[in-house]
């Protein structure tokens, strides 16, 4: 009778670990990929971009960007990332994925350029979500 509980007891314990690990695999891919590009003109190819990736004031990514490069990553906590760097004498500070705004898209872009931070989620229709900050 004791091995018969000690044997329910841990199927239990199996069936609930198993449930909560498929819970929070499944809710980190409903999450979208970030891809980041330096969509800098050529003028710029001395200056490499010096990218780093926050959330929750936590570093998560950081990669130098060439003229044209791209990097892509997976965003794994449904929480507001930042997108920080430098370009001379300017600086800028970037909300590069809301949750409530990039819900439901498997893709999130942002493309640096001279004027600013651009999003897109087909790299087709682009919108301007921040300037360059001195």
């Amino acid at each position: 009778m004791g091995n018969h509980r000690l044997f329910s007891l841990v199927l239990v314990v199996i069936s609930f670990t198993c449930l909560i690990s498929y819970g929070k695999s499944s809710e980190s891919s409903d999450l979208p990929i970030l891809d980041v590009t330096n969509g800098l003109p050529e003028s710029y190819k001395s200056q490499p971009l010096d990218i780093r990736i926050k959330s929750q004031n936590r570093p998560l990514h950081q990669q130098i960007l060439k003229v044209g490069e791209s990097f892509q990553l997976s965003i794994a906590t449904p929480t507001i990332y930042y997108l920080e760097t430098t370009l001379g004498s300017l600086s800028a500070w970037v909300r590069v994925f809301e949750p409530g705004r990039d819900a439901g898209h498997s893709i999130v872009y942002s493309l640096v350029k001279e004027d600013g931070f651009y999003l897109s989620y087909d790299k087709v229709f682009w919108e301007i979500i921040d300037a360059w900050h001195k």
